[in-house]
């Protein structure tokens, strides 16, 4: 790997994205690789300590495993683990959409704000100059600043910490799923059916459509 520099603010939290990065979308590192503190702390011209610190950063958020003795290995995750974090999700996600209806705690604003963010994902979804991984993360960043906006808006503070200690998770999973470009298309349009529904305070579609969001793109139709 090339020899990179940081500044020193925030080092910590700057090894861990760089880390983060070549895991989940440069491929530098596959699922149960070893990750060496040297390596990476020679090629970032840091510390030990440091990587240490931004690895245990990334082992609560389930990216990386540090076993004792042994070091530090990229998290397994099979399609198994990807459907249970996917309906955890939906059952977090779910009561979150009950909190926003039922406090009526969304407004215009904040409609037009999450359709403008459809509307760029479909975009992204239509567009011809981007392919491959480049083209899903863009697209993968929208369908979760979509989703987070919800998640905030609704201030339930617990279910938006289970769902942010698992972004990375979830992202890595719709990134194995949205390298399928065929998929693409189809997940942005569902967005417009769920923000329809929120819009028209219909809970039981709002739900519906999450579901077929969450679990169907994904090849799963089980919730728990």
């Amino acid at each position: 790997m090339d020899r990179v520099a940081f500044e020193k603010d925030t080092l910590s939290e700057r090894v861990a994205d760089y880390i983060r990065r070549q895991i989940l979308y440069m491929d530098t590192f596959r699922d149960g690789d070893h990750i060496l503190e040297t390596e990476i702390a020679e090629t970032l011209d840091v510390s030990r300590a440091t990587v240490r610190e931004a690895l245990k950063d990334l082992e609560t958020q389930g990216i990386v495993e540090i076993i004792p003795r042994k070091g530090t290995y990229v998290a397994a995750f099979d399609h198994k683990d990807m459907i249970e974090l996917l309906e955890l999700r939906c059952i977090c996600e779910a009561y979150i959409f009950e909190t926003l209806l039922a406090e009526n705690m969304l407004e215009d604003q904040d409609f037009a704000f999450l359709e403008k963010i459809i509307d760029e994902m479909v975009q992204v979804s239509r567009s011809s100059g981007e392919k491959g991984l480049s083209r899903s993360m863009a697209f993968s960043s929208k369908d979760l600043e979509f989703h987070g906006y919800l998640w905030k808006k609704s201030g339930r503070r617990w279910f938006c910490k289970v769902l942010s200690d698992n972004y990375y998770r979830l992202r890595l999973a719709m990134m194995q799923d949205l390298m399928l470009e065929s998929n693409m298309e189809q997940s942005a349009v569902m967005h417009y059916d769920i923000l329809g529904a929120l819009k028209a305070a219909n809970l039981a579609d709002a739900k519906a459509f999450l579901r077929k969001h969450i679990l169907t793109l994904h090849g799963s139709e089980t919730v728990i």
